[in-house]
């Protein structure tokens, strides 16, 4: 009996799909452990001095304020301005590029809760200009919109919500060049996610 050409191909198919489901479970495992076996070494690493570390910082300045009494101390751009004065006299550091393990492993366990707080520091000091950013922008305080957005980005934020909210506020103000601008900016630079940043301000301009 001579068995159809379609069947053989699909015995074929069915066979090598699970020997590559069988190697794929099995590097996944491999992983695993090596994930694993690294983090127990991790959380036995000696605690190391961070006493030279880098810390960031930043005067008040890079906070754009409003003109006097342009809003009462309930409103949210008043929350977020002394929300981030208070944060300007607090330990910041960027360890975006660490991942927990690695951080354990660089410093040890023992200053992982202290690196951790400046971290947290940091991203939530570049959290409140992008949400100050916003709250004029809501306003339509373009300009003090567009300063604070720039102030996000001068301070080392990657996010591409700060430079799309910027393309916006650009946009806003009738000045689609500054947007052309932005995108020079980032081709330039060696921000690694600049292809999906200058394809959504490229969408943004393609807007006016």
């Amino acid at each position: 009996m001579i068995i159809p050409v379609f069947i053989i191909i699909f015995v074929i198919f069915i066979a090598w799909t699970q020997y590559e489901m069988k190697k794929s479970s099995k590097e996944a495992e491999k992983a695993n452990e090596a994930f694993w076996a690294r983090e127990e070494q991790a959380n036995f690493a000696p605690k190391q001095d961070i006493s030279d570390l880098p810390l960031l910082h930043f005067e008040e300045s890079v906070i754009p304020m409003p003109p006097e009494g342009a809003f009462t101390e309930e409103d949210d751009v008043s929350t977020y301005i002394k929300e981030l004065k208070t944060l300007l006299r607090e330990p910041m550091i960027d360890l975006s590029e660490y991942t927990n393990t690695d951080l354990k492993l660089a410093y040890g366990v023992a200053n992982f809760t202290t690196l951790s707080g400046y971290d947290d520091n940091y991203n939530s000091f570049l959290l409140l200009l992008t949400n100050l950013a916003r709250g004029y922008e809501r306003r339509e305080m373009y300009e003090l919109s567009a300063q604070t957005y720039r102030s996000a980005l001068s301070c080392g934020s990657l996010k591409l919500a700060d430079y799309t909210g910027l393309a916006k506020v650009y946009i806003a103000m009738d000045k689609p060049e500054k947007v052309s601008e932005l995108i020079d900016e980032v081709e330039a630079s060696d921000n690694q996610r600049s292809g999906g940043i200058i394809e959504a301000l490229k969408r943004e301009l393609s807007k006016y």
